[in-house]
């Protein structure tokens, strides 16, 4: 169907959307109106049958947007242009770009992940980030970027939020995500706040099984609810509920957020004011599916107070499951219970309403503009520039005796992991020896040396060890108690300083990512001033 007779056919209720008073019947289906409410996952590595599977929803009316998975940035654009031709109604393109487009798709810039973006203390280039993932996003077709996360990292040992936040710090991280999504929607599309009531005191991960929050009702609103607010004060379009049990705020023992009405209804809407589109997390997660059958979720998470009913994944067999099971059941019980009286179908309507209101705003119902040499327009000089400045101005000197700018001669650099960059730069201005982390004899041959440059780039980002096993830390307790000064870089999480034992100086370069080691080494040789600033308190040090 033509973009032209789409709006021709869609005339009545979007007249209605403008025109809240407006009691004029909507011209979809029941059928339609239910399909409004879906979003399903679109793969495009995956063969013909997926693509087939996809057909059959979408051509049937039984879907109303897609989540985009992995690929390459042509590729994506072709699914898209290949499934909006198929649709009754446009299709609303949502993403995950966290970290910009590389987050799911291959051969993007890849930004900094938000908790080296908390370090960061100018905050008008998060707006710039922002501003750029926005565009980004516009060039390969993404109309929404489920970003950024406003969770409060409050547990050092949250194994999904982790980086993923932009620090401990509630006042940080409104500011920060409000910044960056600022920045996006400046571009035209809608960004998403996230995951809603807050997912960052956590132990627990979602896809596995259903978190508990413990905070009392204060807590939670100058922790946990504080970003949410800023975010909805400054005009965030879409709001990601999480798969929580939260007991202050949850009406019934074990009740999942997803399907509160007092979290998501209540709360959200009426007491926050979020008059934006509300969507859930992937509501085939363990933390729902472990207990609840395809079409409670879905009825009972759209009760709640939610406007899409969101469904991802990137293993095939769990993409199959959600095309051909979960949502045709979803769809199905959703359906009997308007059939049934159970709900109304002027509350299905409201919801289609604003889903179409927000397509309207997005520009769906126009001929989308035709887009070439895509890879170029997202790997720009300026984009990369943005990202050098970025790690440049995250670099955090956590402490620092006397050793920089480095100015002694026999210096040797040893390595726990491989950070080729960061040692180019030194070798280029300082004579240095490279000695071996795991050498036996690595307490000998440091007497011959004034100073030891020691590059943490296996710091992995899983709480709590790091991948500090036994081994490692005994060669960084010896290093520690070595007669010789070390300045310690960390190219990886900044909570790992609490399982690091003392050393003179400690960087933190927050990533390994190229610009981060020139950065750091930058900083090192006295030639970069270190503006960053810890966003979170590790314990223990």
């Amino acid at each position: 169907m033509s973009y032209l007779n789409r709006l021709i056919f869609l005339i009545p209720i979007l007249i209605f959307v403008e025109n809240q008073g407006h009691t004029e019947e909507s011209p979809l289906t029941l059928d339609q109106k239910i399909g409004q409410l879906f979003i399903i996952p679109a793969c495009q590595l995956r063969g013909e049958d997926h693509f087939e599977d996809l057909e059959k929803l979408i051509k049937g009316g039984k879907v109303g947007g897609i989540l985009l998975k992995q690929g390459t940035v042509q590729g994506q654009k072709d699914l898209i242009d290949k499934l909006q031709k198929i649709a009754p109604l446009p299709l609303l393109c949502l993403q995950d770009g966290e970290w910009g487009l590389a987050m799911r798709l291959e051969g993007c810039v890849s930004f900094p992940r938000n908790l080296t973006l908390g370090a960061i203390q100018d905050t008008s280039l998060l707006y710039q980030l922002g501003s750029e993932i926005g565009r980004q996003c516009r060039v390969v077709g993404v109309h929404v970027n489920l970003a950024p996360v406003s969770d409060v990292n409050s547990n050092p040992l949250n194994p999904i939020i982790h980086m993923r936040s932009f620090g401990q710090n509630p006042q940080q991280v409104a500011l920060a995500a409000k910044m960056v999504m600022l920045g996006m929607q400046s571009q035209g599309i809608y960004a998403c706040a996230k995951h809603f009531p807050g997912h960052g005191d956590t132990s627990v991960d979602s896809h596995v099984d259903l978190p508990f929050v413990n905070h009392n009702r204060q807590e939670l609103e100058s922790i946990e609810l504080f970003p949410f607010e800023q975010l909805i004060k400054s005009k965030v379009k879409m709001v990601m509920s999480a798969h929580l049990y939260v007991e202050a705020l949850a009406e019934e023992t074990l009740l999942p957020a997803t399907f509160s009405k007092r979290i998501i209804t209540d709360l959200l809407q009426n007491q926050m004011g979020f008059d934006g589109l509300i969507t859930t997390d992937a509501l085939n997660m363990k933390a729902l599916a472990k207990s609840y059958s395809p079409g409670e979720i879905a009825l009972r998470a759209l009760t709640a107070g939610h406007d899409l009913l969101l469904y991802g994944d990137h293993i095939a067999p769990h993409i199959d499951q959600i095309l051909r099971m979960d949502v045709p059941a979803a769809f199905d019980a959703i359906k009997e219970a308007v059939e049934n009286k159970e709900i109304s179908e002027a509350m299905i309507e409201k919801r289609v309403n604003k889903i179409l209101k927000a397509k309207r705003e997005l520009a769906l119902f126009q001929e989308p503009q035709a887009v070439t040499n895509i890879l170029e327009q997202i790997n720009t000089p300026t984009a990369y520039a943005l990202k050098k400045r970025l790690f440049e101005e995250a670099v955090t000197v956590v402490c620092n005796e006397g050793m920089l700018p480095l100015s002694e001669k026999n210096v040797a650099l040893i390595q726990w992991g491989e950070s080729p960059a960061f040692k180019a730069v030194l070798e280029g201005s300082v004579p240095m020896k490279t000695l071996s982390f795991n050498d036996p004899e690595l307490t000998l041959k440091l007497q011959n040396y004034d100073l030891v440059i020691l590059a943490l780039s296996q710091l992995t980002t899983a709480p709590p060890q790091f991948g500090l096993g036994p081994n490692e830390l005994e060669i960084l307790r010896v290093l520690s108690s070595a007669n010789i000064p070390v300045m310690a870089i960390i190219f990886g999480s900044p909570y790992s300083l609490a399982r690091l034992p003392f050393f003179e100086g400690i960087i933190v370069a927050y990533e390994n990512e190229v610009e981060a080691q020139e950065a750091a080494a930058e900083v090192v040789l006295g030639k970069l001033e270190p503006k960053g600033r810890l966003p979170i308190e590790p314990q223990g040090f």
